[in-house]
């Protein structure tokens, strides 16, 4: 009998082992089927949003033109929900193609057969890459957290009590209910919010020891730390990081985060001038804080946003309210600027003091896209400060790009003799080759043809053959065809550059041709060199 019962175990035992090892199989097969259904789903997820994402953010720009520029609140409720919603929309996608076996037809609506069949092997590329940016930036931004609230620790000292007895008068007036710790740091240069739970407020120990500012000056920096408290703006900014790490792909969702961002410093500095009560010393804080300039990614700080756009914002309220941007689009707040600042409409002084912003910007900021903006903007004024301060930029900023939109500023705005040597000056000696170029342009469309002397004697005499061309392109473009006719028949004939030469016979071509269409006559011979 034991016999017999070893035998019949010993027997059985392939058997058994065979629908183990048919299980296993059947078990890794399964496995891999789901792990390859779960990458075609997220393949398929970050595909839809490629055109969620971007259905969402053509969505907020066309309400942001809607929206008035002075309803910051309504503008950053929106950019937030949008933002969301970008997250929403993949997600919602993602749960529905892996809730059953039909996630495939999803694709489908948006694909031929013939392009599915295309994209489908790239997927698992598509997820591999997405899951390493997303590692990497996850990284990043713990780096950027625990180096921020190091801040909150290293390198502080207490301030004095009279700073603290402000930021508790100014807390009531905001109504700001959480306790807020208030300390120097001195590894920052502009105030900042660390913490969401229990908020610490960052100020400079330059601020202390003489930033220029005025107690009311500070006071309003103060207040617009204490509505980034009041807002919970720490909290959000730590959620909107997340959503960038996970959308980081795609340039919409950075677009509309920058509106968040943006529209949150102007919600702030709303609360902060009805917490001061001038906003003329809140912008010229915000001037002051521009040259102290350096905060930590993580931290919410008054120099944050736009600093042209937010100063202007600030300074001409009623001009943005009485345009309504929905009859111009986005241009309406520049149209509005250069009524005020030209016509003398709106508040009454609102205009000089947006001047004096404007140039205290262009001249004193360290940042060179600050300066740029800046000059841009001063084309609208035009008095003897902005013709004096956008000649010293157009002959000695030290940045390439801040010149040449000076020089281009100084010609639309002060098309005179004066202007016309400025420019001939700088289309002969400045450093940088464009910004020579940008100077026989400008010179060349200045009004009643008041340059064209000066570019007509650049295209014969100017050592560099690139200002030259230039030249020869403003001559054909702006003179008179009998006089550029003349002028490139000579050039065409004496100078000894190749491509100068090709130009200035390609331009005579053209105005000849031109000619002949308008008057019936024939076309004058191109010129050459052995004329």
């Amino acid at each position: 009998m034991l016999g017999r019962n070893v035998h019949y175990v010993t027997a059985t035992r392939p058997v058994d082992s065979r629908r183990c090892i048919d299980e296993h199989l059947r078990i890794s097969a399964s496995s891999r089927r789901g792990s390859m259904s779960a990458i075609h789903t997220l393949g398929w997820t970050l595909m839809h949003s490629l055109w969620q994402c971007a259905l969402a953010a053509a969505g907020l720009a066309a309400l942001l033109t809607v929206v008035p520029a002075r309803a910051a609140r309504s503008r950053y409720a929106l950019s937030v929900a949008t933002l969301l919603l970008m997250v929403a929309l993949p997600l919602a996608t993602g749960l529905r193609m892996g809730s059953g076996p039909t996630w495939t037809d999803i694709g489908a609506h948006a694909f031929t057969t013939r392009m599915r069949a295309a994209v489908e092997p790239a997927l698992p590329w598509a997820v591999a890459l997405w899951l390493g940016g997303v590692l990497l930036l996850s990284a990043r931004l713990a780096s950027g957290l625990l180096a921020t609230w190091r801040l909150a620790i290293a390198g502080t000292r207490p301030v004095p009590e009279a700073w603290r007895q402000a930021l508790a008068r100014l807390a009531t007036r905001l109504r700001v209910s959480r306790p807020v710790r208030l300390v120097a740091s001195a590894l920052i240069r502009v105030p900042a919010v660390i913490g969401w739970w229990r908020p610490v407020i960052l100020i400079p120990v330059s601020v202390l020891t003489g930033s220029g500012l005025t107690p009311l000056q500070l006071d309003a920096l103060l207040a617009h730390e204490l509505a980034h408290v009041r807002r919970h703006d720490y909290l959000v900014n730590l959620l909107q990081s997340m959503i960038e790490t996970l959308l980081f792909y795609h340039p919409a969702a950075w677009w509309v985060s920058a509106r968040v961002r943006e529209e949150r410093e102007h919600c702030c500095d709303d609360l902060a001038v009805a917490a001061c009560g001038d906003a003329r010393v809140y912008a010229t804080a915000l001037l002051g804080m521009e040259q102290l300039r350096g905060a930590p990614p993580l931290a919410v700080a008054a120099s944050g946003g736009s600093l042209v756009g937010r100063v202007r914002r600030l300074l001409l309220p009623a001009a943005g309210d009485a345009f309504p941007r929905w009859r111009a689009g986005v241009l309406g707040v520049g149209l509005a600027l250069a009524v005020v600042i030209g016509g003398g409409w709106g508040p009454p002084r609102s205009g000089p003091v947006a001047v004096d912003s404007l140039i205290a910007l262009a001249t004193r900021s360290h940042d060179p896209e600050v300066r740029h903006n800046a000059v841009k903007e001063l084309r609208r004024a035009r008095d003897a400060r902005t013709r004096a301060t956008l000649i010293a930029l157009a002959r000695s900023d030290p940045d390439d790009d801040v010149r040449d939109e000076a020089v281009e500023s100084l010609g639309a705005a002060f098309p005179d003799a004066q202007t016309v040597r400025v420019l001939a000056a700088i289309a002969r000696r400045d450093p940088n080759e464009q910004v020579m170029r940008e100077a026989v342009e400008t010179l060349g469309r200045m009004k009643n043809s008041a340059g064209l002397p000066v570019v007509i004697d650049i295209a014969r005499t100017h050592p560099d053959p690139t200002v030259r061309r230039e030249a020869v392109k403003s001559i054909r473009d702006e003179a008179p065809r009998a006089a550029a006719v003349l002028v490139l028949r000579e050039i065409a004939r004496r100078d000894r550059d190749p491509d100068v030469h090709r130009k200035a016979v390609r331009a005579l071509a053209k105005v000849a041709s031109v000619s002949s269409a308008a008057g019936g006559s024939r076309p004058a011979p191109p010129a050459s060199r052995g004329a």
